[in-house]
């Protein structure tokens, strides 16, 4: 796994954006990668994804969806208590806990925009 260029571009990519990483390998050719970065209001916003066969498209593709996917809201809601406001270390008023969420969602966007390009630069050059 240390020896994958796939592999090294995708954790040097996201470090550089903030990103702590944890990675392992599943079956032989799958690596588990643990995205996790704190939001601007403190949260541990963390995800996963997987990369298998070493296929930086897939990969690319499988983040896409995640951020398309992503739902501020449900997302803000499951960190609001029954009165509405924040709870877990979440923000107190509903709206920042939205807003939290939505900072979050950027922050995927800028990682897969970012993926994007270095997987452009390693299929030219490679």
């Amino acid at each position: 796994m240390e020896n994958n260029e796939t592999v090294k571009s995708i954790i040097e990519c996201a470090e550089n954006l903030g990103w702590n990483m944890h990675t392992g390998m599943n079956d032989g050719r799958t690596v588990m990668f643990e995205f996790s970065k704190f939001t601007p209001a403190g949260q541990d916003f963390n995800f996963n994804l997987s990369l298998v066969n070493e296929s930086f498209y897939s990969f690319i593709l499988d983040l896409k969806n995640y951020y398309e996917d992503f739902d501020t809201d449900t997302e803000a809601y499951l960190w609001l208590d029954d009165s509405g406001h924040g709870r877990n270390g979440a923000p107190y008023h509903m709206k920042d806990v939205l807003n939290d969420m939505e900072a979050a969602e950027t922050m995927i966007k800028e990682l897969l925009d970012a993926l994007i390009e270095v997987e452009s630069v390693l299929s030219e050059c490679c």
